[in-house]
């Protein structure tokens, strides 16, 4: 009886921790949605001149899966290095994962969530696409973005184990500023008063636990990812992509295949946070690039302390209500506006939204920030461009004080989705707020009060996942629209937009909590449907360079080298975009392992520290240089082209303190056209000695 005693004693001590490791079903991984590397306008910015020249970073979904142990409800979370997705390549998605999975995924518990770096190509957004801001539509950047996507999905739902999540929060010190703190003040003293500070330094995070240790992290932290400014064209996922960067490295990922550690950083109600710390597009670096290490290691170093302290789990089940909703004529309701019924309004940008942010470097020179008033002259230009898109006496009233520039709702179709997806999840304590806005910092901290209130929870377990499943322009409340700063101008719906989406939120925060189903009239369009100009990236054969072959050294590099120096060399070699593949590689360094000819690899074109930029070179006499167009018409980017002409690529690498002396060389994976047939090769420049100081 002693025996049997102490065995049930020692199988009841042992009953809550397996209870907590059995609750969840999680899985993570990662796809590759590199963008094709030339020729295509940056989509964040959208500033005309800010055209694709190459590579420093690849671009990454990273997702996590998770199920609850019986498999009967799961959510899958998908953090992608793009400005943001659009809902025709969330569609686009859910028929990939359709064709594996069956109908395991839907609407409601598919989670595509940009970071919003604004130095990943676009090309892919059809409304962009179809109007004069967002040049042209290439299928295969479209498809890249989606099967890399879906690549992830369908890796993490094959992942899926039992295991732990772990929740976490902590202030990041110094990673942001409010870029608009005369809209910020404008909102009422009292709510200002319940709150520490114009931003929020608060990060959130997500630990995944499963018998073999932990697989990987989620967080969330309100910064743009707007370091790297409109000057610089190569890709980039900025500073989250930096932090993911440093947090995978020190956890051995190296996109290597299944089983690595994932460290997805995701964007939150970031609409007027900046991480340009001295507010004129600079700082706290000397330059862009070490301002975006600067603020991608303060999130890394965050992240990584909530990680190894974490202790709180999150129990409970897991939920979601999805719905989509007309945004260019919803009811909102006194209890949301506190001025009894209002509206909200088809789309349109402002004058404001045309002289952009002056933090993140401005905009149109013709455009200020706070501009209330029109200008006919303004105006008639816009009508010879845009004859289509005239704004009615309607439309003018309703979207008062902002001076509208543009009536984007009113074209067919329209430049804008009207009909938008919201979503609120529950993982446990845990509660999700799904949208595709730019939330401001007033306007999160009003949803996560009016979310947490409903659902009776606290607000700081309730998350805004912005850019979220398609993109809406900003979310500035009643109080901040009035002023028209760039985020006034950037709020499509007009001024009863954030209490339009409050509204809608609750409202599904309460079918969550009864219970209830969701349902809906109305879907935003599918934009393969309409007739759309798409654009090819690949071009014709192109000349063999002058008294070279493809795949020659043009500049080598240095005999020596010591630690800390950036090593260069430049290829001849072919379009890196025709015949392309997301999953194209284009750069490795080599170190000898062992004399005479072993080499092994100790950095690739997903490393910090190597870039790669490519240069048409004309067999011809360059034309003299066109003056760049200064009106109001010019902006859209130039037109892609293609011709014959072969390119140099100049790849650098940037030798730190880390790396060992020893013998190394530089690799292109180079590629080239000849009689309708892409060729590709391997070059190598000539050994170098890196040495230490």
């Amino acid at each position: 009886m002693r025996k049997f005693m102490i065995a049930i004693v020692a199988l009841v001590c042992l009953l809550p921790t397996a209870g907590r490791a059995d609750e969840y079903r999680v899985g993570r991984a990662t796809g590759d949605i590199t963008l094709p590397v030339w020729g295509i306008q940056m989509l964040g910015y959208v500033h005309p001149q800010q055209v694709g020249k190459g590579l420093r970073q690849r671009l990454y979904a990273r997702t996590f899966v998770i199920a609850d142990a019986k498999d009967q409800t799961r959510l899958a979370y998908a953090t992608c290095e793009v400005a943001f997705v659009t809902h025709t390549v969330k569609l686009a998605v859910l028929e990939r994962l359709r064709e594996k999975l069956g109908d395991r995924y839907t609407h409601a518990n598919l989670v595509l969530a940009g970071t919003h770096t604004h130095g990943a190509p676009g090309g892919y957004h059809h409304h962009l696409s179809m109007s004069v801001l967002g040049g042209d539509f290439f299928e295969q950047a479209f498809d890249a973005l989606v099967d890399g996507i879906a690549e992830s999905v369908i890796a993490a739902d094959a992942d899926l184990k039992p295991g732990r999540i772990l929740f976490a929060q902590g202030d990041v010190k110094d990673a942001n500023a409010n870029r608009s703190s005369i809209a910020y003040r404008n909102n009422p003293d009292e709510e200002q008063a319940k709150y520490q500070g114009a931003v929020d330094t608060n990060m959130t995070l997500l630990k995944f636990v499963r018998d073999d240790g932990p697989i990987g992290m989620l967080n969330w932290f309100a910064v743009h990812p707007t370091s790297v400014n409109y000057f610089y064209k190569l890709t980039v996922s900025d500073n989250k992509g930096y932090a993911a960067y440093v947090v995978e490295q020190k956890h051995a990922a190296r996109h290597g295949g299944p089983g690595e550690f994932v460290a997805a950083f995701a964007n939150t109600n970031c609409g007027d946070a900046t991480p340009n710390l001295n507010l004129d597009a600079t700082g706290p670096g000397k330059t862009d690039l070490e301002s975006c290490t600067i603020i991608g290691s303060r999130q890394a170093e965050e992240a990584e302390r909530l990680f190894d302290s974490v202790t709180e789990e999150l129990s409970g089940p897991i939920d979601v209500r999805h719905t989509f909703i007309d945004f260019s004529h919803v009811v909102v309701g006194d209890e949301f506006t506190g001025a009894g019924e209002q509206r909200t309004c088809p789309s349109a940008w402002g004058y404001a939204f045309a002289a952009g942010s002056d933090a993140e470097g401005g905009g149109h020179s013709l455009f200020k920030e706070g501009m209330t008033k029109t200008d006919p002259a303004i105006d008639s230009l816009i009508r010879l461009a845009l004859p289509n898109v005239k704004a009615t006496p309607e439309l003018v009233e309703c979207q008062k004080p902002k001076a509208v520039l543009i009536a984007s709702g009113l074209a067919r179709p329209p430049m804008h989705e009207q009909v938008l997806p919201l979503a609120v999840a529950r993982i446990g304590q845990l509660v999700l707020v799904i949208g595709p806005g730019e939330f401001t910092t007033m306007s999160g901290r009003r949803f996560r009060a009016a979310v947490g209130k409903e659902l009776g929870v606290d607000p700081k377990y309730v998350v805004i996942a912005g850019y979220s499943n398609d993109f809406a322009g900003y979310v500035t409340t009643w109080h901040e629209y009035q002023l028209q700063q760039y985020e006034g101008g950037h709020t499509l719906f007009g001024p009863w937009t954030e209490a339009a989406y409050r509204q809608e939120f609750v409202r599904l925060a309460h079918a969550l909590k009864t219970g209830e189903s969701v349902s809906t009239s109305v879907e935003p369009t599918d934009m393969r449907t309409l007739p759309h100009r798409k654009v090819a990236l690949d071009g014709p054969d192109e000349r063999t360079p002058p008294d070279a072959r493809f795949g020659d050294v043009v500049t080598a590099p240095r005999d020596k080298y010591t630690t800390g120096e950036t090593v260069s060399v430049t290829f001849w070699t072919g379009s890196p975009v025709n015949e392309y593949d997301r999953r194209d590689k284009f750069v490795a360094v080599e170190r000898l392992a062992q004399a005479p000819d072993t080499w092994e690899v100790v950095r690739e074109d997903f490393d910090w520290d190597t870039a790669a930029e490519w240069e048409r070179v004309s067999g011809t006499k360059p034309k003299a240089a066109r003056p760049p167009r200064s009106g109001i018409l010019d902006l859209a980017p130039p037109r892609y082209t293609t011709k014959p002409d072969p390119f140099q690529v100049t790849i650098t690498w940037g030798a730190g303190a880390d790396v060992a002396p020893g013998k190394y060389r530089i690799v292109h994976y180079g590629r080239n056209k000849s009689g309708g047939k892409v060729e590709r090769f391997t070059a190598h420049s000539p050994a170098f000695e890196i040495a230490a100081p």
